[in-house]
């Protein structure tokens, strides 16, 4: 790419555009001309050129009304302006500086000082540039830090819980004496709750890896719907008894569904998990599930929650997307669920979307029918 600075030179006067352009051509800029202002926004738009240099005194509009209009238009808004013009009064001057101008040259003009001038604006806003470049890195790298730290105090916080709640009940088992087996039973079944929460955190990392390193399970088995998707959605439903949600199912797997066992499965549970987790109280979430021909499915998932705007759609599909919210964010989790959903369903050449619904969020998942590439098991 040339990264020769490109000058667009606007001016009326024939003879005086095409002497600038021959001039200023001779040391190395490149340069495009226009004969009025109407000429000069369609080039500055077409070119984005590095600096403009441009009369003022030409037919409506001329070039302060041409640097307003020019200002008002964020491609073009940051470009530098030199005005060049008879004009030599101090208060055309300041009308020039005060709509845009970074500088004001009058004519007749001295080759050596206009060239001078217009590497002086180039280098000027070359280092505005780098500054801005060095000031976005740095903001960046402050996001990214601070991103870090709440991904690992977040982590800190996923882990330490469920492994305090299996270390205490299986404290009281060992060393408290019960009154009846029951009641032993009760405890345990609490480990096993956090035992199964813990699992869970590991298994999403261990998924993120496999993402990264592009070795998610691309095998597809046969899918049992009962026991693959059914069973573990309603087993997820039980984390959320106290809001008494209301699962609606509706399957027509009349043909069988063929996907990577573990992974299928965790994908969906991470769709049901976040509509169980926005639904307010007492509200439904409705999954459906329907084959395709030859192995194929789509999978939809409806909650009568906050749903997401137009706007974030995929933005929330971006890993850890709920962490960096910050203090902002209302639910706890990693945020990873709809990354890990999506990697699955691509991976197999599938879509993942967040659809138009008249209240909550619905999402559709939609997986391919069995490609000749594919590897089929079981």
């Amino acid at each position: 790419m040339d990264k020769t600075p490109s000058i667009l030179i606007i001016d009326d006067e024939p003879a005086l555009r095409l002497g600038l352009a021959a001039l200023i051509k001779r040391h190395g800029y490149r340069v495009t001309t226009a004969n009025d202002g109407h000429e000069g926004l369609n080039k500055a738009k077409e070119i984005l050129p590095d600096l403009i240099l441009s009369d003022v005194m030409m037919p409506p509009p001329n070039g302060f009304e041409m640097r307003r209009l020019m200002s008002q238009d964020p491609q073009l808004a940051s470009i530098p302006f030199i005005f060049l013009t008879a004009r030599s009064g101090v208060a055309d001057k300041v009308t020039g500086i005060r709509d845009g101008a970074d500088d004001y040259v009058t004519k007749p003009y001295v080759p050596d000082e206009l060239l001078a001038r217009i590497e002086a604006v180039l280098r000027r806003v070359e280092r505005e540039q780098a500054r801005g470049r060095e000031q976005m890195q740095e903001i960046a790298q402050q996001n990214m830090e601070r991103l870090k730290r709440e991904i690992l105090q977040n982590f800190h916080h996923e882990l330490r819980t469920p492994l305090t709640n299996i270390i205490m009940p299986l404290e009281m088992v060992v060393t408290n004496k019960f009154d009846t087996p029951e009641e032993q039973i009760r405890f345990i079944r609490m480990a096993l709750s956090s035992v199964d929460r813990l699992e869970s955190l590991v298994t999403d990392f261990i998924l993120l890896t496999n993402i990264d390193h592009g070795d998610l399970n691309r095998i597809r088995q046969t899918i049992d719907v009962e026991n693959h998707i059914l069973l573990p959605v309603r087993k997820r439903l039980e984390r959320y008894a106290s809001k008494n949600l209301e699962l609606i199912q509706e399957v027509s797997a009349r043909t069988g569904i063929f996907a990577p066992r573990a992974e299928f499965t965790r994908a969906i549970l991470h769709l049901v998990d976040n509509a169980f987790k926005f639904s307010p109280q007492n509200g439904r979430v409705k999954l459906t599930v329907e084959s395709g021909a030859d192995g194929g499915a789509i999978v939809t998932v409806q909650d009568e929650g906050p749903g997401i705007p137009s706007e974030l759609r995929e933005k929330v599909f971006e890993r850890y997307y709920q962490i960096s919210q910050g203090d902002n964010r209302e639910h706890e989790g990693l945020g990873v669920g709809l990354t890990i959903a999506r990697a699955v369903f691509e991976n197999m050449g599938g879509t993942l979307e967040i659809l138009d619904a008249p209240k909550g969020c619905r999402v559709r998942a939609m997986l391919p029918n069995r490609r000749p590439q594919d590897i089929v098991y079981g």
